[in-house]
């Protein structure tokens, strides 16, 4: 994460022309305040600077603190805040995306401003997180994403949208999408999940897949393909965990490998498959990505960064522990009792169309708005 902090300090105090950021968690501790000076820094610049931050994930940060930042001439502006949600009768979707340009750069991945994700020896928490960083025309597509996002985040009705570059570029595409059908981000690690010929590796912070991709991941580790799953030892959502753990044992029949992160709070969310294929982004693979929020992923078929992103995965690797089928830790009759209620509620959860592995192929198409969607 340090790399990724030092990454966007830079480029934040080198932008001449726009700083546009959208991201779930916003907070008033040490990194938020660190990162409010460097846009106030470029505000005096001429930069044209907007935070759109989602109200529910940042609902611990004071508006005191937003408004601060609007005096210094900061564009804040919260995505769908109570009294949105009080005059549409609509919840959701929250904006769980996270799309960052800055001038000709973009980032994506599951970082936000919090000092969970500051390193422990600046007084953080050390989470771990994996992002990737952007040149080239598609971050004008994520440039338009925001456009759109910002634009809806006072809309009463909840309307939300996919983008997405769909064929337009060789070796990469960006998505967003609202959770509702089509759910690209899904069906894309559908489809390639189902065409891997050697290997599906994943890590991810909440992994308890819907049960559509359970069965092609479950299938794949069936005839030969190396399998391989990280999640985190210690989560900071529990009930994820559980779920996950009342699943271990078939995952474990059926050939998957899992590993548990042991150094501190893995956040990360991305896949390699084959040597062909990688994905950065935002997608909890757990029906709450489906039914709730908005994601972001890019996929990027760039045989260097697919190597790298392995190398990534293989260092993570080794500092994880695997788990086997034979030595799953003794659990009470009533832990396998909560995270069997667990894995339930997820299962109730899930959107129908997520519980079929549909045959059908997205195939390519144009970049831009898929279709606006109402919530």
């Amino acid at each position: 994460m340090t790399m990724v902090l030092e990454s966007l300090l830079d480029d934040i105090a080198r932008a001449r022309d726009r700083i546009w950021i959208s991201t779930y968690i916003y907070r008033n501790d040490r990194m938020g305040h660190r990162f409010a000076d460097a846009f106030a820094d470029a505000v005096r610049r001429g930069v044209d600077v907007r935070l759109l931050y989602d109200a529910l994930g940042s609902h611990a940060t004071p508006e005191a603190f937003f408004e601060d930042m609007r005096a210094r001439g900061i564009r804040a502006r919260a995505y769908r805040p109570l009294r949105t949600v009080l005059r549409g009768r609509a919840l959701f979707p929250r904006e769980h995306s996270r799309i960052v340009v800055i001038d000709g750069a973009g980032y994506v991945g599951g970082a936000a401003w919090a000092d969970e994700w500051l390193p422990r020896d600046q007084g953080g928490g050390g989470w771990h997180e994996v992002c990737s960083r952007v040149v080239g025309p598609c971050v004008t597509d994520m440039q338009r994403a925001f456009e759109c996002r910002w634009m809806l985040a006072d809309d009463p009705g909840g309307r939300s949208f996919d983008y997405w570059t769909g064929g337009v570029y060789d070796d990469v595409e960006f998505i967003t999408d609202a959770p509702k059908p089509p759910a690209v981000i899904y069906e894309r690690h559908l489809e390639r999940v189902r065409a891997a010929r050697r290997r599906i590796w994943i890590e991810n912070a909440y992994f308890c897949p819907p049960r559509g991709l359970e069965r092609e991941l479950m299938e794949a580790a069936r005839r030969g393909i190396d399998v391989k799953i990280i999640v985190p030892r210690d989560s900071d959502l529990p009930s994820i965990r559980h779920a996950s753990l009342a699943r271990y044992p078939s995952w474990l029949d059926s050939g998957i490998q899992i590993y548990e992160f042991l150094p501190s709070m893995l956040h990360s969310k991305f896949a390699v498959i084959d040597d062909d294929w990688a994905t950065v982004g935002t997608f909890n693979v757990n029906p709450t990505s489906l039914r709730w929020v908005s994601e972001a992923n890019l996929i990027v078929k760039q045989p260097a960064f697919v190597r790298d992103a392995a190398l990534l995965f293989e260092r993570d690797m080794a500092r994880s522990e695997a788990i086997c089928l034979s030595a799953l830790p003794e659990q009470s009759p009533l832990a396998r009792l909560r995270n069997a209620l667990w894995s339930l509620s997820l299962d109730l959860l899930e959107p129908r169309y997520a519980s079929v592995a549909a045959a059908r192929e997205l195939g390519d198409r144009e970049g831009g708005l898929l279709q606006a969607l109402g919530v």
